[in-house]
């Protein structure tokens, strides 16, 4: 806890940026066992909000840290108003180990946040905490960039939680390729905790399949690009409103285990009724279809088809 104390009293580099300069460094945890987090930080010119961008919370997800990192090699510091801080890789641990979670004590880190600052906690729930104090309540916009990692492809989508206007204006701006997206608030996940928090908070995801998708990393870049243009007074307002209904479901879970042979693909819309697939034993005899469990889109579909029991198998939305 005192380790934690005293980090929490440094000025850091970002924090003392003069207008119309940038910082590129490294910040170090006092949590063993943690890599250090690189971080990319820019002021523009004129006074503005602070923007957090974080990507690779999941360390097998890579269109949002090429993003980052894409944003901030050709940022316009000119046409920027306030803060934005880019944390590209936020699990280092779990990115080194090309893995979902961390290595270091198989937890997932975007179900843990705010984390705790008990010096006896696993470092995953240390990192959240860390990672809270330092950059998501000094904020006041969160943008947090996901894909589906090397179980899931998702549907590009982008969101916002239930009853931030803000939020969702800036959500369904983000750009037209992406399908609006009421998240689900769930507890310890990165955004839904900074909306707890009273931050503007905006998730996405594109992709997956432990790829880089070009046209995911373009799509993410152009709509940060976008919301920081929004946020300083540059971008004009659409000649006509998003109302596009936004998907707004949950994961859905296998109960037993298989070879996921998918009868739907990604944005069939389908009922109760629908079968998405199969699965199958190594004789090749079906252990049973996987229905349904509502009615909605098929935002997300398993990509790494032989699942175990528990293992998501799409997003339904």
């Amino acid at each position: 806890m005192e380790n934690n104390l005293s980090m929490a009293q440094t000025i850091q580099p970002w924090e003392l940026l003069s207008p119309d300069s940038t910082w590129r460094g490294w910040w170090q945890p006092p949590i063993e066992g943690i890599p250090a987090l690189p971080v990319l930080a820019a002021r523009g010119r004129r006074d503005g909000p602070t923007v957090l961008v974080t990507g690779a919370v999941h360390g097998d997800e890579y269109e949002g840290p090429a993003a980052i990192h894409a944003l901030f090699n050709n940022l316009d510091l000119s046409e920027l108003a306030g803060r934005v801080i880019g944390l590209p890789v936020v699990n280092v641990a779990a990115w080194q180990a090309h893995a979902r979670t961390s290595p270091v004590d198989g937890i997932d880190l975007n179900r843990v946040f705010p984390g705790t600052d008990d010096a006896g906690a696993e470092p995953s729930r240390q990192l959240a905490r860390a990672v809270f104090e330092h950059f998501v309540r000094p904020c006041d916009v969160l943008i947090d960039l996901h894909s589906g990692g090397a179980r899931l492809v998702h549907l590009p989508m982008v969101g916002w939680y239930a009853g931030d206007a803000e939020a969702e204006r800036l959500a369904r701006r983000f750009g037209e390729g992406l399908m609006p997206w009421l998240i689900p608030d769930v507890p310890g996940v990165l955004s839904s905790e900074a909306h707890q928090a009273g931050k503007i908070a905006i998730g996405a995801e594109y992709g997956g399949g432990a790829r880089l998708d070009p046209g995911g990393v373009a799509a993410y870049t152009a709509g940060l690009r976008r919301l920081l243009a929004l946020l300083a007074g540059e971008e004009p307002e659409p000649a006509a409103p998003d109302t596009r209904r936004p998907i707004a479901g949950s994961y859905q879970t296998g109960e037993q285990g298989g070879l996921f042979v998918a009868n739907v693909n990604l944005g069939d819309h389908v009922t109760p009724a629908t079968v998405l697939g199969q699965l199958y034993n190594l004789l090749g005899e079906s252990v049973g279809g996987v229905m349904a469990e509502r009615a909605g889109i098929v935002a997300a579909l398993a990509h790494r088809a032989l699942l175990g029991p528990g293992d998501r198998v799409a997003y339904i939305g």
